[in-house]
């Protein structure tokens, strides 16, 4: 639930940030374009029999072969005259147990005012690889540490702490004609003492919100979870 005491806080310290913050994202766009160009990141379309490591049921449905992440399901659906464009189709979806969180970290400095810390974060659907995503953006299955993998970073963050003031926090349904019922939580969290995290500058960047806008109105910068999670404020 979002807490309204909160939310009109941090618009009052985003009011007063105005004032001092960064205007120009020049800078976050030149270090993005360098990591970019450093990044060993690549991926390129194959058929769906050569994906490695998923399998196909005797249903038809696709998952991984672990259990783990979303699976590839049909689903049927019957609309009312005048709803959609058709009255019902069939189409595959995609199907998840759990969702995911989408938080962005922010803090404010006297000589910056506030800032968000964002994540580079390579897809391999991005065009440019590398987009500007929120602070977290991942599944519940990784911030409770998939087998193999490590943790996701900050994920110790969305646990109570005196260090962190949850602004708000409200789930949101996921793309409705590709994800089958899923939701994602949306988070702002403002980091009380910034100095206590570890922050690796090779991944992640503080940009303030005016930043944040400007880089929105360019193409293919910011991811769009970005624009969900700031929306509210």
């Amino acid at each position: 639930m979002a807490d309204q005491q909160h939310i009109d806080w941090l618009r009052e310290r985003l009011q007063v940030s105005r004032s001092i913050e960064a205007k120009d994202p020049a800078e976050l766009l030149d270090w993005l374009e360098a990591r970019r160009k450093d990044v060993p990141f690549s991926a390129e379309l194959i058929p769906l029999r050569e994906v490695a490591g998923w399998e196909q049921a005797d249903n038809g449905n696709i998952g991984h072969v672990t259990g783990q992440f979303f699976r590839i399901e049909g689903v049927r659906v019957s609309s009312a005259p005048g709803l959609r464009e058709i009255a019902g189709w069939d189409q595959p979806i995609l199907t998840q147990s759990d969702g995911g969180a989408l938080a962005l970290l922010c803090r404010e400095t006297a000589g910056r005012g506030v800032e968000f810390l964002l994540q580079a974060k390579a897809d391999p659907g991005n065009i440019g690889y590398l987009q500007f995503c929120p602070t977290i953006q991942s599944t519940w299955e990784n911030i409770r540490g998939l087998r193999g993998a490590r943790r996701a970073p900050f994920a110790e963050c969305l646990e109570p702490s005196e260090n962190i003031r949850m602004i708000y926090r409200s789930k949101h349904n996921e793309e409705g004609s590709r994800f089958w019922q899923k939701s994602n939580e949306n988070m702002v969290l403002f980091v009380e003492d910034a100095s206590r995290l570890v922050v690796n500058e090779q991944v992640y960047r503080w940009a303030s919100l005016s930043q944040i806008k400007q880089m929105i109105l360019l193409d293919n910068i910011v991811g769009p979870y970005v624009r969900t999670v700031i929306a509210p404020l």
